[in-house]
C-alpha cells in the first residue's frame, strides 16, 4: 500500500488540511468574542509595533497614537459631512456632524491627559523620524528645503 505522503504534492495536500482543521477550531472558539462589536482589535502588527514603542518610550506612544488615529478619523468624517452637504442629505449630515463633534471632544480629552513618562524621547525619535521622511521626499521629488520651507504655516501660533 503506498504511503499518502510519499511525493510532495500528497504531502503539502495533507499539511493544509490538518491546518484547515485547527483553523475551523480556532474560528469556531474565537467567533463569539470577534463578532461582538465590544470588542476592539487591531493588527498583530500594529499591536506589536506600539508595544515596542510603549516598552521604549512609556505611554506617551498611546496618546499619540490616539490622537493620530482619531484625526484621521475626523478628516473621514469631515469628506462625509461635504458629501451629505453637496448632495443636499441634511438627516445623515446632522448624524455626521455630531459623531464629529464626539470625535473632536475625545480629542480635546485626549490631549488633557499626562503621560507617565517618555513624552521628550518620544518627541525627538519622532522629530528625527519626520525630518528624515521630509528630507528623502524632497530629496526623490528634487526639491529644495529652502524653497519648500520659505514661509511655515506652523509659524502661526493658532495653528
Amino acid at each position: 500500500m503506498d504511503n499518502p505522503l510519499d511525493n510532495v504534492a500528497d504531502f503539502l495536500q495533507h499539511i493544509r488540511q490538518g491546518k484547515a482543521r485547527k483553523r475551523q477550531v480556532i474560528d469556531t472558539a474565537t467567533a463569539p468574542l470577534l463578532s461582538d462589536p465590544a470588542t476592539f482589535a487591531m493588527p498583530v502588527e500594529a499591536s506589536q509595533t506600539l508595544d515596542s514603542h510603549v516598552q521604549r518610550f512609556g505611554d506617551e506612544p498611546l496618546k499619540q497614537y490616539a490622537i493620530v488615529a482619531l484625526g484621521k478619523w475626523v478628516n473621514f468624517h469631515q469628506e462625509w459631512l461635504e458629501q451629505h452637504i453637496a448632495h443636499g442629505s441634511a438627516a445623515e449630515a446632522a448624524l455626521t456632524a455630531a459623531d464629529l463633534t464626539k470625535i473632536v471632544q475625545a480629542i480635546r480629552i485626549i490631549e488633557e491627559v499626562g503621560s507617565f513618562g517618555g513624552d521628550e524621547d518620544y518627541r525627538k525619535e519622532m522629530k528625527q523620524q519626520i525630518n528624515q521622511a521630509i528630507l528623502e521626499d524632497l530629496e526623490e521629488n528634487g526639491r529644495d528645503p529652502e524653497d519648500v520651507f520659505k514661509e511655515s504655516p506652523f509659524d502661526d501660533p493658532l495653528l
